[in-house]
């Protein structure tokens, strides 16, 4: 017998697993089904940055509510995700940094947010140990926080199975059924399951998912690199760091560095297919971006990714020149964290779209389709609003939120 749900949710990162949450806390039977292990992929491979601070216009109104999401998150699950509620802040060095700080002001006013420009010697004065000698100043929220991204995905799952939802790990969703145009199913590598709708949150795959259905969804992979050092001998503040290099000082005493200043792609066959889209966000950020022919290049254009059992996690390997480059600029600010060595660094691929926006909608063709990705490498802070939205979207018929800016017509005008 075919096991039938209300929902089926595809993809078990930070959206699908709070989207299974409040689905289930809401009485739905929900099946969750991950061709990998719950987090395994972007969600937690990212900063752990929970911020307002830099974020367009149309997201604010939504981030400002996953901020109460956050605060009282570790009450509401029971458990601890290393919520910390200490500011992002992002250092300034030259003048294009500068505007590019001072033209969010503006929106930072019109939101209530309480963003401030700081002077270099305040940004001393806030980090312990730091060394500004070439610091200009800072933008700084101090409402902003973060999590330990290795946690929060895993604490919603948990709380979805304790409202009696299903999470299938080591289970690929391999198409979306469709009766008269509207969702009936999901085939999976292990059978099929019947449901009423479908919630699609499945990251750098979701194109895949998507094209059968004839939904274009330009998204490229774009590889992030973090690493973590042993226990440092400075005790900073708990909050993350966005300069010529990102970091974060965990609560063991470690910190995380992670690749700021580059972009980096992986050459494959979707770059040449969707490349053209994405040379405004190109011309706009060339000095920073750095490009590589190899491997992934072989196995797209081989179809390797197109079968979701032959890669069940993606784990590209870290850019070690990065990350070299990242711990020098650390060890520049912080000469008193003596020599860096990473314990462990990995690497991950984010969803990136030409706009740099995401994808948020009920879809029309077919209905009983509800899709979130291309979060373009902000999604962890701001996923756990984007999930309970989906799940107003499914059990009220509405969101809280204008999510016309999101919308897939941008990219599906037809």
């Amino acid at each position: 017998m075919t096991p039938r749900f209300d929902t089926v949710v595809i993809g078990g990162g930070i959206v699908g697993t709070t989207a299974a949450y409040y689905l289930a806390k809401a009485g739905k039977r929900v099946a969750l089904v991950e061709k990998g292990r719950i987090n395994g992929e972007q969600s937690s491979r990212n900063w752990g940055a929970i911020r307002t601070q830099g974020r367009d216009r149309s997201e604010i109104p939504m981030m400002l509510d996953c901020l109460d999401i956050w605060r009282g998150i570790e009450t509401e699950l029971g458990e601890s995700v290393d919520w910390r509620q200490q500011g992002q802040m992002r250092v300034i060095y030259d003048d294009s940094m500068r505007a590019r700080s001072e033209a969010f002001m503006p929106v930072a006013r019109e939101f209530g947010l309480t963003t401030q420009l700081l002077t270099p010697r305040e940004v001393a004065e806030m980090l312990p140990h730091y060394d500004a000698r070439d610091c200009q100043g800072a933008l700084f929220t101090p409402t902003d926080g973060n999590a330990e991204p290795e946690k929060a995905a895993p604490a919603f799952a948990r709380g979805a199975v304790r409202f009696g939802a299903t999470i299938l790990e080591h289970t690929a969703a391999r198409a979306i059924d469709l009766w008269n145009e509207r969702v009936c199913g999901v085939e999976t590598e292990h059978g099929r399951l019947a449901c009423d709708t479908v919630v699609l949150a499945s990251g750098a795959w979701t194109s895949r998912l998507l094209k059968p259905l004839g939904i274009r969804h330009p998204s490229l992979w774009v590889r992030g690199s973090v690493g973590r050092t042993g226990v440092l001998p400075i005790e900073m503040r708990k909050l993350v760091v966005w300069g010529k290099c990102a970091y974060r000082q965990r609560p063991d005493g470690r910190v995380n560095i992670a690749v700021a200043e580059d972009g980096f792609h992986d050459i494959m066959l979707e770059s040449a297919v969707h490349g053209l889209e994405f040379l405004p966000l190109a011309g706009r950020n060339w000095r920073n971006l750095r490009f590589h022919l190899g491997t992934p290049l072989v196995r797209s254009l081989m179809g390797e990714f197109a079968d979701y059992t032959t890669h069940r996690t993606l784990d590209p390997m870290p850019d070690w020149k990065g990350l070299r480059k990242a711990a020098n600029h650390f060890l520049a600010e912080y000469p008193g964290a003596g020599p860096i060595k990473y314990e462990r660094a990995w690497a991950g691929y984010i969803d990136y779209m030409p706009d740099e926006l995401p994808v948020i909608q009920a879809m029309q063709r077919p209905d009983g389709l509800f899709v979130a990705a291309g979060l373009s490498g902000h999604g962890f802070g701001i996923g756990p609003i984007i999930g309970r939205s989906l799940s107003d979207l499914i059990v009220k018929g509405r969101s809280d939120y204008d999510l016309a800016p999101f919308s897939a017509r941008r990219f599906n005008p037809h």
